[in-house]
């Protein structure tokens, strides 16, 4: 039994909390940390509708923006555990708090700076040797993408492959809303455009290269056949997993990613981004000052507009090359999630549900001294210092199975990208 604090009750917040409520002989004592009492009351609601009132959550509304004040919450609640599910920007922060309290600590995306754009673990990473002292972990991205894509990516290593040689990291949303809903992005629109309008990033020979923008006029994009989620436009984007899993994976000569985008989506993207939409300078208007994505954000619908309505399903994994026992061997290792069956069980939809589970699960067995015991400093999903297998077993369990099929050679359209 342990006592855990949550950071953010959001899509993905949302659908973590009802996931661990189902596991009340774990997480015995669940204390959630939000911004506004509403949305920590509709949680609260939720999870006790869905467990019949034998799990209630504890309440923290407060803004954790300084680590004195995080530091202070935690000597509070004196949790075994920190799960981060809010903000990037909070990282570092959080993890200083983590620190000073002695608690240990999980987030899903890496540290961004909200006042620039971009993303890094460098600065994550450079607080390895003060968790190591501490005799603490902090486990950086363990959502899917990046969380369960490095742990595919290290399963090949450490039980596929001799060596693995390339890695294309493929994220399919073929999931379909309400035809009203004419831009809506599946997740915290200010976090998904940031990334979105960023040089095209991928590792080859032993350096990163760039190809161009995703909101180029002809950005780098194919057409791919995605198992339970059909043919759908890939497009190439850069993501931050990479930047990991080139220093954990020792023979890889080339790392991507791709991301699926309709037509309609990149158009509006574009104009956001031509329009100013998408800026990050404050701007004068009428007397206030005002950030045009975070105002583009409060307009944009939100995942609780659309989930009960959303259909159709994700498909997110890695098609790998390399060689096993002198020959040349591929495999595609993925998971596919339904929007409908995700809501159905937790309020979210499969972009939620994709991300807060993985978390569950790595904080579960972590909990239980099943996986990594013992392990301290900072670290990534995909070090090997993590038994590969035993986290995608127990991910199996928690509601995302995977599959892992091989194939006769890499995929024609990831051989002809350029």
């Amino acid at each position: 039994m342990a006592k855990v604090m949550v950071i953010g009750c959001g899509n993905v917040g949302s659908v973590g909390l009802h996931k661990m409520a189902q596991f009340p002989e774990i997480f015995s004592e669940i204390h959630v940390v939000a911004r506004t009492r509403e949305k920590l009351e509709k949680v609260k609601s939720s999870v006790s509708a869905k467990t019949a009132g034998k799990v209630e959550l504890e309440l923290q509304p407060s803004y954790l923006d300084r680590w004195d004040l995080a530091m202070h919450l935690l000597f509070m609640v004196r949790p075994d555990l920190l799960i981060h599910w809010g903000h990037p920007y909070q990282n570092l922060t959080l993890m200083k708090a983590c620190l000073g309290a002695g608690v240990k600590y999980i987030d899903t995306a890496c540290y961004e700076r909200e006042e620039e754009l971009g993303f890094s673990h460098v600065l994550q990473w450079d607080m390895n040797e003060r968790f190591k002292e501490a005799k603490l972990l902090a486990l950086l991205g363990a959502g899917f993408d990046p969380g369960v894509t490095n742990v595919f990516c290290a399963y090949a290593r450490d039980y596929l492959f001799d060596e693995v040689y390339t890695v294309d990291i493929l994220d399919c949303n073929a999931g379909t809303k309400d035809a009203k809903f004419k831009f809506a992005p599946n997740f915290d629109p200010e976090i998904n455009l940031r990334e979105l309008i960023l040089p095209v990033r991928f590792w080859e020979n032993g350096e990163w290269q760039e190809r161009g923008r995703l909101i180029d006029e002809n950005p780098v994009k194919f057409d791919f056949f995605y198992p339970e989620a059909g043919r759908q436009q890939t497009c190439m984007i850069y993501h931050e997993e990479m930047e990991s899993l080139v220093k954990h994976m020792p023979h890889l000569k080339r790392i991507r990613f791709f991301m699926t985008f309709g037509d309609s989506y990149l158009w509006h993207l574009r104009v956001l981004k031509n329009v100013g939409m998408t800026g990050i300078e404050p701007v004068e208007f009428e007397g206030y000052s005002i950030i045009p994505i975070k105002l583009l954000k409060a307009l944009l619908p939100k995942g609780d507009d659309f989930n009960q309505t959303y259909t159709g399903k994700t498909c997110i994994g890695c098609v790998i090359s390399g060689i096993k026992d002198g020959k040349k061997k591929v495999v595609y290792i993925y998971q596919v999630c339904d929007h409908r069956e995700a809501f159905l069980e937790t309020g979210g939809n499969a972009i939620g549900y994709t991300t807060a589970i993985p978390t569950v699960t790595a904080a579960k067995l972590l909990l239980e001294g099943r996986w990594g015991n013992g392990v301290t400093g900072v670290r990534n999903t995909e070090d090997s210092v993590f038994d590969s297998k035993v986290f995608l077993e127990e991910l199996a369990k928690m509601g995302l199975p995977w599959t892992v099929k091989e194939l006769e050679d890499v995929p024609e359209p990831l051989k002809n990208v350029f």
